[in-house]
């Protein structure tokens, strides 16, 4: 088989026009594949076929049917397309569906064809010359204004090398499909083949894969494996973007997957019932009503739903606005993809536009801080880095996680986190433990918060040198490893091991009276043993609010240990769990608790929950009514 020149090149055109006359014609395959087709003579699905370019690589071809009521079939092949056909026989002139795939095809971003006028052969020379300044005067304004115009005949031939030439020329001028990124093929066609089981095809729009890669139908996350790929026709080891593939799966059957799905590398594509668009509208005569009842079209998939303007306006008239797709059911899509837009009673195309954003959830309208967003995802789009760092700016503090940069990118973990190294070397991205990314501005607004609300607790904590972080959480409310993150990077923060954080040098000032019950409370915890008092205000000559504030900070710093519902000196504490493992050691890791309550110099009172205490800590565990050492020969 001659090499493959990854480029696709469609047909368009009102039906009976004779595409499929000229797909025959320059292939020598009728791209009618199905029965019905056959006897009906009218394309009714997608066709496929190989052209051979007069440098002998193999190229693509999409017939797609003309009939308006297979529409959403022909929007299925032209989103593959790089260059059009467009035919328009010359006994019919311009036809409804000839203004229609005209405008598809604008929408979905061809910018490459050339115009054939079929049936030359049932006209007078003179009726063609005519015909052919009609279709000028279609095409004037529109992408194929500058394109060939040429006559045709599939019955005599006439025209054919002429038609070669021009198309030859044109595929030299488009673009190869770049093979990189993830793999990602909007599914076609699903049949099985006897001896083989399920077979996929379609055109992939990005990366490669080879025989016994792992892939996944990305809706329902089902894993699947390549045991054979074909290219036009013939076996390949390797199937690339750009070219009409055919994919023998593993993992799956003909119930599983159906035209719309898409198949892709595993864990980076995920399908959205959320789609943010930059719209852009046509001269329909129909306004986009603000929750305008639609038909999306995209890749292969045909999903109902609702399109909410963003603005607080209709559009009427032709324009960009930015639009959420809400849809019925959940669609693959990739930034950049192009959709089209129709109305979903009457079928008329009412516009089309670039995607922006799959996410979770609705955007709000009128919001300026979603727009700016939108705005920033669309001058980002092609550059994988400006739309990771676009992605993370409207994260915010929340902080997006690498399969969201993957998501939102198109792009594989690895190659999302070396476009954005420099980034974080040079501190302008935070990267947490957990592969959340937060910017410059996101580590600001949080560390901003982090100080008023430590101020705060400060304040109405003023015995406490230390703060909890789970009381700072309250306050700021991120992710907890954002949180700890910011707290570690940013010099105005102290942390301390227990989960304690303070602002840098905060410290406390205590007055003469408070300084004093202090020091009180400590020594008589100390001096009182294994059998400390109830700690309260006539203990500390406080009030019961400064009591309560004075333990809390004495808890916070160490200095106390509660147990059970009494305090213990932290010296005291230390001093009976030497005494716990020395009498277990000497026991053979039995503990007599009654000897132990005479060894600790203490009473039942306390020594029910001392023990709970050294279960809690690990020192001891129960057996029945019994107890046992289970850390012997140390108190660390």
């Amino acid at each position: 088989m001659s090499s493959i020149r990854s480029v696709i090149v469609g047909t368009a055109g009102h039906i009976d026009h004779g595409k499929s006359s000229l797909v025959r014609a320059l292939t020598g395959t009728d791209p009618d594949r199905l029965a019905e087709e056959q006897a009906r003579g009218m394309t009714i699905d997608l066709g496929f076929a190989a052209y051979v370019h007069g440098s002998g690589r193999t190229v693509g071809m999409i017939d797609v049917p003309g009939h308006e009521r297979f529409i959403k079939n022909m929007v299925a092949g032209a989103t593959s397309v790089d260059l059009v056909v467009l035919v328009v026989a010359a006994d019919d002139g311009v036809m409804p569906q000839t203004r229609e795939h005209l405008e598809i095809l604008s929408l979905l971003g061809v910018r490459r064809g050339l115009v054939v006028l079929s049936k030359i052969d049932l006209v007078d020379p003179e009726l063609v010359a005519m015909a052919l300044d009609d279709v000028a005067d279609f095409v004037a304004g529109t992408f194929l204004q500058d394109a060939p115009r040429l006559p045709f005949s599939s019955v005599t031939g006439e025209g054919l090398p002429e038609l070669r030439a021009a198309l030859d020329a044109l595929i030299d001028d488009v673009p190869e499909h770049e093979d990189g990124g993830p793999f990602r093929l909007p599914v076609q066609r699903v049949f099985s083949a006897k001896g083989h089981g399920l077979v996929v095809t379609g055109v992939p729009v990005s990366g490669r894969v080879a025989l016994g890669d792992a892939l996944e139908v990305v809706r329902g996350a089902r894993p699947v494996r390549v045991r054979g790929a074909q290219a036009y026709g013939r076996p390949v080891e390797v199937a690339r973007a750009g070219h009409s593939t055919a994919l023998n799966l593993a993992g799956a059957t003909v119930d599983d997957v159906h035209r719309g799905d898409v198949v892709a590398d595993p864990g980076i594509f995920r399908a959205s019932r959320f789609v943010a668009v930059a719209y852009q509208h046509v001269d329909t005569g129909r306004p986009l009503r603000v929750r305008h009842p639609v038909r999306l079209h995209a890749g292969t998939a045909e999903v109902l739903g609702r399109a909410v303007v963003l603005e607080e306006r209709e559009v009427e008239e032709v324009g960009a606005v930015f639009v959420q797709l809400r849809l019925d059911e959940p669609v693959v899509t990739a930034p950049g993809d192009r959709v089209l837009v129709r109305d979903a009673a009457s079928m008329a195309v009412l516009g089309g536009g670039l995607v922006l954003e799959a996410g979770e959830g609705r955007l709000k309208r009128g919001k300026a801080r979603v727009l700016a967003d939108l705005g920033a995802r669309r001058a980002a789009l092609g550059d994988v880095r400006a739309l990771a760092l676009a992605t993370v700016s409207a994260a915010r503090a929340r902080g997006a996680t690498l399969d969201e940069l993957a998501r939102q990118t198109a792009r594989s973990p690895a190659e999302v986190e070396a476009a954005l190294a420099e980034d974080v070397a040079a501190g302008d991205l935070l990267k947490t433990p957990s592969d959340r990314w937060l910017d410059a501005a996101a580590v600001d607004d949080v560390a901003e918060r982090l100080v008023a609300t430590l101020k705060a607790l400060h304040k109405s904590q003023p015995l406490m040198e230390w703060v909890d972080l789970a009381a700072v959480r309250a306050g700021v409310d991120v992710a907890e490893d954002v949180l700890r993150a910011v707290l570690t990077s940013d010099l105005r923060f102290e942390t301390a091991p227990g989960g304690k954080v303070r602002r840098r040098g905060h410290r406390v000032n205590l007055a003469p009276a408070l300084r004093e019950a202090r020091e009180k409370l400590l020594k008589t915890l100390l001096d009182a043993g294994s059998t400390p008092p109830a700690v309260d205000a006539s203990l500390t000559g406080l009030d019961e609010k400064d009591t309560r504030a004075l333990t809390d900070s004495l808890r916070a710093a160490g200095e106390v240990v509660p147990v059970g519902e009494h305090l213990f000196h932290r010296e005291v504490l230390e001093r009976m769990t030497e005494a716990l493992v020395a009498h277990g050691n000497a026991r053979d890791g039995r503990i007599d608790i009654p000897e132990l309550r005479d060894e600790l110099g203490t009473t039942r009172k306390y020594l029910i929950p001392l023990l709970e205490h050294f279960d809690a800590r690990g020192y001891t565990a129960r057996h029945g009514d019994k107890r046992v050492l289970r850390k012997r020969g140390t108190t660390s």
